[in-house]
């Protein structure tokens, strides 16, 4: 971790062995958590704490100080080697790539939660294990969830094809993104009432900037439609073709 840049709004914080980078407002409460445990083991024992599943389990919570809304995930590996690797990764793993592309995507206008900070912790061989904060979107859930309960209703196409189009048009290409990182939100308009949903792009440590507009969209629709159809098939996901070329077609639309 030593040499990982510290980009400007974070500072290093740490209690040895335990290290972070993590964004100006929140050092105080990070340093204290760290005082005695990690991250994501004291997030587990909040009362109250939100469980978001996954991966692995993460955890919505206030932090103690600041009472900034933070959801803390526990870095594991995917793929066919994650039985092996498991939550060990050399140096930082995908952290600090995962800020600078948080910090992209928002610069670009994509939607995508507030990147945080991350910490890690010394393990054995000279590897680590590591901790990722992000802010938590109030009530959100993921896609697959929302699906799963409703149906994938002409709300969900219209925010999902907003978040692609989004992504297209920054030149994105997110190489993890399925139903279960698309997070969806209902914000309560000034009038009290629910607006409509809104998608954001989560997990975004595979994503990738430099990419032409048409190629980008082609690419994240396949990787979203190749997510629904394994959802279909291994949990009955009510969603069908008809409606995966309608969310395709009006993602396009929307980026033209």
């Amino acid at each position: 971790m030593a040499g990982d840049a510290t980009p400007a709004g974070f500072v290093r914080v740490g209690v040895a062995p335990r290290e972070a980078i993590v964004r100006e407002r929140e050092a105080n409460d990070v340093r204290a958590v760290l005082t005695a445990s990690t991250l994501h083991d004291w997030a587990s024992r909040v009362h109250g704490a939100n469980l978001y599943t996954g991966r692995a389990p993460a955890y919505g919570v206030a932090l103690p100080g600041s009472g900034t809304r933070v959801v803390i995930r526990h870095a594991r590996h995917g793929g066919l080697l994650a039985p092996l690797t498991g939550d060990l990764f050399a140096g930082s793993g995908r952290a600090p790539h995962e800020l600078a592309m948080s910090a992209r995507l928002t610069a670009a206008r994509v939607p995508t939660p507030r990147f945080i900070g991350y910490a890690v912790y010394p393990a054995a061989l000279g590897l680590s294990r590591i901790d990722v904060l992000v802010e938590e979107v109030a009530g959100a859930r993921d896609l697959a969830n929302m699906v799963r309960d409703g149906g994938l209703t002409s709300a969900l196409v219209e925010a999902t094809a907003q978040l692609l189009a989004a992504l297209a048009r920054a030149g994105a290409r997110h190489e993890d993104l399925n139903l279960k990182n698309v997070l969806i939100s209902r914000p309560v308009a000034p009038n009290g009432n629910l607006a409509e949903p809104k998608a954001y792009a989560i997990d975004v440590d595979r994503v990738s900037f430099g990419h032409p507009r048409v190629r980008t969209m082609e690419a994240n629709v396949a990787r979203l439609a190749r997510s629904a159809r394994k959802w279909r098939r291994g949990r009955e996901l009510p969603i069908d073709e008809e409606q995966l070329a309608t969310l395709a077609r009006r993602a396009r639309e929307l980026a033209a």
